[in-house]
């Protein structure tokens, strides 16, 4: 245990563990404000709610754009509708709709004003 202590307090890993969550802040803000909101909610934790959050935050991850978007603040789901946290006239909503149209478990994505987003997700049919 100390040695691996040692090996944080090392000046040169401190400044590699700095520049990287630099790097990836807007990330790293949106993981933690979409899971900060949904362990706030008064009903009690739901793992397959915070599962499908993880699948959407990944799906938005992988997309560079999607990822170092700093418009894109936070999602929220309410029932199976994805709400995003973005303004209005954000570049990405018809990219960010494709992303996360594969994930199962959402039907729609809306902004905070409840308006679907351009090129909005169909729902499916059960089988």
């Amino acid at each position: 245990m100390l040695r691996r202590f040692r090996s944080i307090a090392n000046p040169f890993t401190r400044a590699a563990i700095l520049a990287f969550a630099w790097s990836h802040r807007r990330t790293i803000m949106r993981w933690g404000r979409s899971f900060w909101n949904e362990l706030r909610r008064p009903e009690p934790i739901d793992r397959h709610r915070l599962t499908l959050i993880g699948r959407v935050l990944w799906a938005i991850t992988r997309d560079h754009q999607l990822a170092t978007a700093r418009q894109l603040r936070h999602v929220t789901l309410e029932g199976s509708t994805l709400r995003v946290d973005a303004p209005p006239g954000w570049w990405g909503r018809a990219r960010l709709v494709d992303e996360v149209s594969d994930i199962e478990g959402i039907t729609a994505v809306t902004d905070y004003k409840g308006r679907p987003l351009e090129g909005s997700i169909n729902t499916r049919l059960a089988s």
